[in-house]
């Protein structure tokens, strides 16, 4: 298993073609991970079985699988295809751990977009494609940053189950809860204002979080929390007020319980890795 965010990849190849009317190929280099991201047209793709492929389709190889791919003479088939190296690299106690490699990341093999989500994916996998030249430093760096976006996304929505009507509603108050973590927040106001029970709403945090939204609160403001301590000198006072919470005692509490020591202790123990502070 690896965190998302210490997800790190290295582009090997990333192409948009446009096929012609009796295009076939086969997925010939396996060792890599690969993204085929369709623009246009209609075809086939065979792996464990033949999939009939459509506009706004995604399709995620892992190393190792196999792929003969299809075009349908009457509609040509334009896909972005991205190859890609994958590892996870994590970062403990202010020391790197030993890179990991990922065998497989936690998305589907197939994946069919519709309406807003497929022209964000058609834009994105555009930018990627003509972002990246191969040998070029700066273009390596963005196009690595582009590719990390969509799959960061893509581990967001990687069940057609979400596009479950109260799934915007959760989408909603996951994003006011990352933007707002400052601001006194209250999980049943912001159930309410979103139009979904909070009952069901802790169903769908549950679902695809694993915590509960007021769990989700607590550890957006404490990673926070976290920051300030080890790189300013701000006061646990004002620490307090920039992570929501109205007094340092109700702060210093949450912390403790969150981090099993008080929030002083904390940050002498930071000082040892990190030496300025604003």
């Amino acid at each position: 298993m690896y965190d998302a965010r210490d997800l790190v990849v290295r582009i090997n190849w990333t192409f948009r073609k446009t096929t012609s009317s009796d295009w076939s190929d086969i997925r010939n280099n396996t060792s890599v991970h690969s993204f085929y991201w369709i623009h246009e047209g209609s075809g086939i793709f065979q792996a464990d079985q033949a999939y009939p492929v459509s506009q706004g389709m995604l399709f995620y190889m892992e190393p190792g699988l196999q792929m003969r791919m299809k075009s349908a003479p009457e509609a040509p088939l334009t896909i972005s295809m991205v190859l890609f190296e994958c590892c996870c690299l994590q970062h403990s106690r202010s020391e790197w751990q030993l890179p990991q490699s990922v065998q497989r990341l936690k998305i589907p093999f197939m994946a069919h977009y519709l309406g807003e989500q497929a022209i964000g994916m058609d834009y994105g996998f555009s930018e990627l494609t003509g972002a990246w030249v191969p040998g070029n430093t700066e273009s390596e760096l963005e196009s690595s940053a582009l590719l990390l976006r969509l799959i960061a996304k893509l581990h967001q929505e990687n069940k057609p189950s979400l596009i479950e009507p109260a799934y915007e509603a959760y989408h909603r108050i996951k994003s006011d809860i990352e933007d707002h973590y400052a601001d006194p927040l209250h999980i049943g106001s912001l159930a309410k204002k979103h139009a979904i029970s909070e009952s069901y709403l802790r169903k769908l945090f549950m679902k695809h979080l694993h915590v509960s939204p007021k769990d989700y609160l607590t550890d957006i403001r404490m990673r926070h929390a976290e920051r300030y301590l080890a790189y300013t000198s701000y006061t646990l006072r004002v620490i307090a007020n920039a992570c929501g919470y109205y007094d340092e005692f109700h702060f210093s509490k949450a912390f403790r319980k969150y981090k099993g020591m008080a929030p002083a202790a904390f940050r002498k123990s930071s000082k040892h890795a990190n030496h300025s502070t604003l």
